[in-house]
């Protein structure tokens, strides 16, 4: 699909895209060369954040002040941006689930989640970050692991690890840090997410307690990586709409060539986690990965933000409210599916369940 263009070629549009870490379509897109082939015929430049010479819209990927961006990445910054005020608006949601484990030492006593009680729990801290992704990210998941466990979240014993500057793109996995606060006793046990937490839990030096992954209800899977919502700033959406959409009809392509191609996703979204393999990467996303990357605003995936954005509201990672709903324009992705004529692909998190979300627990109804 490709929607009429009327911008001048001496006068074309910059177009930002941006993905980062994890598993996106917008990453088998750019690796494939079908983002730069639908925005080669003039009219429009498109470019990589990560590749600015500037350092701040390199960092529009975490506080989204950058006109012209379309950003697919984990929804705490995306989250934060618009608790700040940023114009950025969801247009699509993906659903793809992650690694989320709790680790100790591999001679720690520490057995069950119950055993966390008092111990003390690494928290990554970085003071002079935006929004401290990785630490919002592991008090999630520590606090999601005490709930089900019975225990009180709010009374546990946090420990903060020192953790360097973020940068993007990111150099490291930024997590080497807290398995070192680990291997050296000054935290009891940590949790680490994605690729580089699946790797460390196959380290014979450490021992997994749980994997918040296999979680049966979506709901208790939530954390920054899942949902992923795809956002883009409102007043490039108002003028340029059929960009918008010629963005994400890319990516719906290139999830339904993902979903007969499970080999070949793994092997290039290892490209995005240097230093890891394609097993890796598919030990971590689990089997579904290739069925995973359909842009969506599915029921699920708007109450996963609901639930993220609560959560963060009440931990104080943001300062002001905001109704979700209103955040999200569905217009640009129901006119590429309406284009498509084609029933959207199944997504990885049921779309017919309601749910009941109470402070102690979320499960389906």
């Amino acid at each position: 699909m490709t929607p009429p263009f009327n911008s001048r070629a001496d006068h074309p549009v910059e177009l930002w895209y941006s993905h980062r870490g994890g598993a996106t379509a917008s990453a088998l897109a750019a690796h494939k060369g079908w983002l730069q082939d639908e925005f080669a015929q003039g009219g429009t430049v498109l470019r990589a954040l990560s590749d600015a010479d500037s350092r701040d819209i390199r960092l529009a990927h975490y506080h989204h002040g950058q006109s012209g961006l379309l950003r697919e990445g984990g929804n705490v910054p995306a989250i934060w941006a618009r608790s700040e005020g940023q114009s950025a608006v969801v247009v699509a949601i993906t659903w793809v689930d992650e690694y989320q484990g709790i680790l100790v030492r591999a001679d720690s006593k520490i057995r069950h989640l119950g055993d966390l009680q008092g111990k003390r729990l690494g928290l990554p801290l970085r003071r002079r970050a935006m929004i401290d992704l990785q630490r919002a990210s592991a008090q999630r998941g520590f606090a999601t692991a005490l709930t089900l466990a019975g225990l009180d979240p709010t009374v546990a014993r946090w420990t903060h690890i020192q953790s360097p500057d973020f940068e993007y793109p990111q150099r490291t996995s930024g997590q080497e840090v807290e398995l070192d606060a680990l291997r050296s006793g000054y935290v009891d046990a940590v949790f680490l997410r994605g690729t580089p937490g699946y790797a460390a839990s196959q380290d014979p030096a450490f021992r997994e307690i749980a994997d918040l992954n296999r979680q049966s209800a979506p709901l208790l899977r939530v954390n920054n990586g899942t949902p992923r919502p795809i956002t883009v700033d409102r007043a490039f959406l108002e003028r340029h709409p059929e960009i918008v959409q010629r963005y994400l009809s890319v990516l719906v392509r290139t999830a339904r060539w993902a979903n007969s191609h499970p080999q070949e996703v793994s092997a290039l979204l290892a490209h995005e986690n240097p230093g890891y393999t394609a097993e890796q990467i598919a030990g971590t996303h689990g089997p579904r990965l290739h069925r995973s990357l359909m842009p969506s605003l599915s029921p699920s995936c708007v109450a996963g933000l609901e639930i993220q954005k609560n959560f963060l509201l009440t931990w104080r990672y943001i300062s002001h409210d905001f109704d979700v709903n209103q955040w999200i324009d569905p217009a640009p992705l129901n006119a590429v599916l309406q284009a498509a004529r084609k029933p959207h692909s199944p997504h990885s998190a049921p779309h017919a369940a309601r749910w009941t979300i109470t402070k102690e627990h979320y499960h389906a109804s």
